[in-house]
């Protein structure tokens, strides 16, 4: 299996989970809960809030990477195209 193969199947795999309701769910829970955390902390407790920021900014990477990857089948796609030989090209090759 090639790169372009195997990023093809990742990408594939990372749209399957952004679609799953459970991946929603859960990540809507976290994301809810870390918010009502951050609005109920007290404002002299800057450790607290510091620590919920964090986790808040580590949920949203963990996300932008998954939609990255899924994002990355679209591209990959694109390349395996552009590697396939084309109209006389493939002529050429196939005789």
């Amino acid at each position: 299996m090639t790169d372009l193969e195997t990023r093809r199947i990742r990408a594939e795999e990372a749209k399957q989970f952004m679609r799953n309701p459970l991946f929603k769910e859960c990540f809507d829970g976290v994301a809810g809960d870390l918010e009502a955390e951050a609005l109920s902390c007290d404002k002299d407790n800057k450790d607290k809030a510091q620590r919920i920021i964090l986790a808040k900014q580590l949920l949203w990477a963990v996300r932008r990477e998954i939609e990255r990857r899924a994002e990355d089948g679209d591209f990959v796609e694109f390349q395996m195209r552009e590697l396939q030989p084309k109209g006389a090209v493939r002529r050429l090759f196939t005789r």
